[in-house]
């Protein structure tokens, strides 16, 4: 009577033997697998007034530490501010990035970023929406670790973003918002292959602590083209962020009870 549960053990363990002995090949060739296209992202961004006139730029942000099967980087940014008018100010400033695989089997290199960068920040306002246009350029030094190769690369970014008060829906909501965002980045090469960089599109919801502080938290859709491949990398990201701004049009976004 066991002889039929006898023979499904054996097709069983056969067949669970084979799979086992045709994957050892695989890893003991140091085959690596792609990176998970999940993961998340924590930023802060910081501009502070000195005076009328100048202002300190500061951001961090780190992505994906700690994270299985993916890629994680930090980045940190600094610059002096130039305030031209309420809706306009420009920045110049420096940056590091870095990335790494978390392990050994993700595809990937070790790399460090340099970067030399400009922005133009322009703002408008209505009573149910602000939006802002920043253009950035961006002189890249860009150091493989991993194979010790070096180059250098120019990039143009442009994003818009809308930022949407619900105090005009309830004054129970005065402190919320739903903020969009999508940035497209260019590469300044020869190559029409390589002229199109990534896109990112943002879209979550605010909490606006002070008129000068503000905490959002939302999904992150980044598409990166990968020249020399078919597929285009699809990442799908939860970021969080707190922005601390001390710009004069920016802190009218904040709505006291009594406001309403």
């Amino acid at each position: 009577m066991n002889y039929p549960n006898n023979v499904l053990y054996n097709i069983t363990a056969g067949i669970a033997t084979f799979f086992f002995t045709s994957a050892l090949p695989v890893f003991s060739q140091g085959d690596k697998i792609p990176p998970n296209p999940g993961g998340y992202w924590i930023a802060y961004t910081g501009d502070n007034k000195l005076n009328k006139r100048f202002g300190i730029h500061s951001e961090i942000q780190l992505r994906n530490l700690f994270v299985e099967r993916t890629v994680e980087s930090f980045l940190v940014r600094t610059g002096v501010n130039i305030y031209i008018q309420p809706y306009a100010m420009g920045t110049a400033g420096y940056g590091f990035f870095y990335g790494t695989p978390s392990r050994d089997y993700i595809i990937g290199s070790k790399t460090a970023e340099h970067r030399i960068w400009q922005q133009l920040i322009l703002r408008q306002k209505t009573k149910a929406i602000f939006m802002e246009h920043r253009y950035r350029l961006e002189q890249r030094f860009i150091e493989n670790i991993s194979t010790g190769v070096h180059r250098q690369d120019h990039r143009f970014r442009y994003r818009f973003q809308a930022l949407f008060p619900l105090y005009s829906i309830s004054p129970r909501l005065r402190h919320l918002f739903i903020g969009v965002n999508n940035e497209i980045m260019i590469n300044f090469r020869s190559n029409p292959a390589r002229l199109f960089d990534r896109n990112r599109f943002f879209s979550g919801i605010g909490y606006q602590v002070s008129p000068k502080m503000n905490f959002q938290l939302g999904y992150l859709n980044q598409f990166v083209h990968n020249p020399g491949t078919e597929k285009a990398q699809i990442d799908h990201i939860l970021q969080f962020g707190v922005s601390y701004n001390m710009d004069d049009l920016m802190q009218t976004f904040f709505r006291k009870k009594q406001e309403i």
